[in-house]
């Protein structure tokens, strides 16, 4: 099973908070759909 390691990041200073939350939790779900951890 790979590892992986996830990046997010505000792309501007208008972004909401919870996006970063977003793109963490779509990482976390493609990974699982590939089964890495």
């Amino acid at each position: 099973m790979p590892r992986v390691a996830l990046y997010a990041r505000y792309s501007d200073d208008k972004q909401s908070p919870a996006s970063i939350d977003d793109q963490f939790l779509i990482c976390r779900e493609q990974a699982a759909r590939e089964g890495w951890r």
